[in-house]
């Protein structure tokens, strides 16, 4: 039996259609917000906040496997606080709730550890979905242009990945234009579109988006999905950077005829 937690986007709904065409026996504890994955006779409704209601569900279960697919949102701390579920687990998770959301999934895996329940990665029955090489080389910048975003994007996130603090970095002509913060990658992309708009861009940005230093990529695997090209595309964005074999990448076969149409970059480093 293994356990999926899930979360919030797309990539839960491919893992769960993997494991259903493998004939895998799973169950689904699942912390969206509206419930989704409700329809499944072996979901179960869960809060991020439930973490010792959580294993002790998986042990009754006999459930020793899980993975941990899509985004949970942070809880509000008073949240966390005031709930004497979390007591067993308060202190430690304070300790590294404020040094950022590696940290604390870095301590939850921990812990699962301890309680004889194995973290899989989120890709360890759809290691198709990992992208292993560039999907275009084109762009509409010069190569020169290409390169200097390249270089600058990489040190800045490299050098804010000690404070476990963004993964995504949009840049025009080597001038930075949106750093991603905690409000996601899709609304990154929105706010460069804004200044590009605003500012009257002569060229298209480039998006580098990889993990963090330290980052654990079994359960936080940067994703690639259509609807980010389609944002791209439509914000002055003319190409995506990530890392080989550390980035997810949903709905392949459309993304290709996108970003062929488009002129669009998508390459790996």
């Amino acid at each position: 039996m293994v356990g999926l937690i899930v979360g919030e986007g797309n990539l839960p709904r491919f893992v769960i259609t993997n494991l259903k065409k493998q004939k895998k026996e799973f169950l689904i504890l699942d912390l969206t917000k509206n419930k989704k994955y409700k329809k499944y006779k072996n979901s179960y409704p869960f809060d991020i906040t439930q973490l010792a209601k959580a294993i002790s569900f998986l042990k009754k279960k006999n459930c020793k496997r899980i993975l941990l697919v899509g985004k949970v949102i942070r809880p509000n701390l008073s949240k966390i606080l005031f709930n004497p579920k979390l007591l067993l687990y308060l202190p430690r998770l304070l300790k590294v709730f404020k040094k950022g959301d590696s940290h604390l999934l870095s301590e939850i895996i921990k812990i699962f550890k301890e309680n004889n329940i194995t973290v899989l990665s989120s890709m360890y029955y759809s290691p198709e979905l990992i992208l292993s090489k560039s999907l275009s080389t084109k762009s509409s910048n010069k190569d020169k242009e290409e390169s200097i975003n390249e270089k600058k994007g990489l040190k800045i996130l490299k050098n804010l990945s000690q404070f476990d603090f963004g993964q995504t970095i949009i840049l025009n002509n080597g001038y930075v234009v949106a750093i991603e913060g905690p409000e996601g990658t899709n609304e990154t992309i929105k706010r460069a579109g804004n200044i590009a708009k605003k500012y009257n861009f002569r060229n298209k940005s480039i998006m580098i988006k990889v993990p963090k230093q330290k980052q654990d990529l079994r359960v936080d695997m940067p994703v690639i999905g259509l609807q980010t090209i389609r944002l791209c595309i439509n914000n002055n964005i003319g190409g995506i950077i990530v890392k080989k074999n550390q980035t997810i990448i949903l709905e392949k076969n459309k993304i290709v005829k996108l970003i062929n149409k488009n002129n669009f970059l998508l390459k790996t480093i």
